[in-house]
């Protein structure tokens, strides 16, 4: 018997079932992780378009110190796929805060070949587009905030006025 065996007593004493569970598939990153190969992963984790796995995978990288590992040493044809996962979901909020410190360490490391080629040009204009975008978005949203804010200040200084002339009158 296993350790991930367990015995189930039916009605009679001196019979037994047997039940092995299954261990659960690893997916194909989680099997490049476990061999270091965090360039792959990633790719990987990219190549199945699912926005959490990628996260998942991104996060991993992260905890194990292996994102710049990952992110360095692209040509145009694997840096395109990050660059565009990153410019695409850079904007929800599920993934802001993981992809600004991508995006971060993408423009620290590719830094010295920009100017070398259009395509990789391209993307990380798209990427500050994006981000500038998804800024003036922001302060926008920040400016209506601060004036619903002003205006519940005024409504609440009213009341307790209201209420002081109750308790004075």
């Amino acid at each position: 018997r296993g350790a991930d065996t367990s015995v189930v007593e039916e009605e009679a004493e001196d019979t037994f079932m047997v039940f092995q569970e299954k261990k659960k598939k690893l997916n194909h990153y989680d099997k490049m992780l476990k061999r270091f190969e965090y360039g792959k992963a990633l790719d990987e984790a990219l190549e199945r378009r699912d926005p959490y796995a990628v996260a998942a995978v991104l996060e991993e990288l992260g905890k194990r110190k292996g994102l710049i590992i990952a992110l360095s040493n692209r040509d145009e044809e694997t840096l395109e796929p990050i660059l565009s996962f990153t410019m695409r979901y850079i904007v929800k909020p599920r993934y802001t805060s993981l992809l600004v410190g991508v995006a971060n360490l993408l423009c620290d490391i590719y830094r010295p070949i920009m100017g070398q080629s259009e395509t990789i040009d391209e993307l990380f204009e798209k990427l500050r587009r994006s981000v500038a975008l998804e800024c003036k978005a922001q302060k926008a949203l920040l400016k209506i905030v601060g004036q619903i804010d002003a205006i519940a200040w005024g409504f609440e200084t009213q009341r307790m006025e209201r209420a002081l002339e109750k308790l004075e009158g």
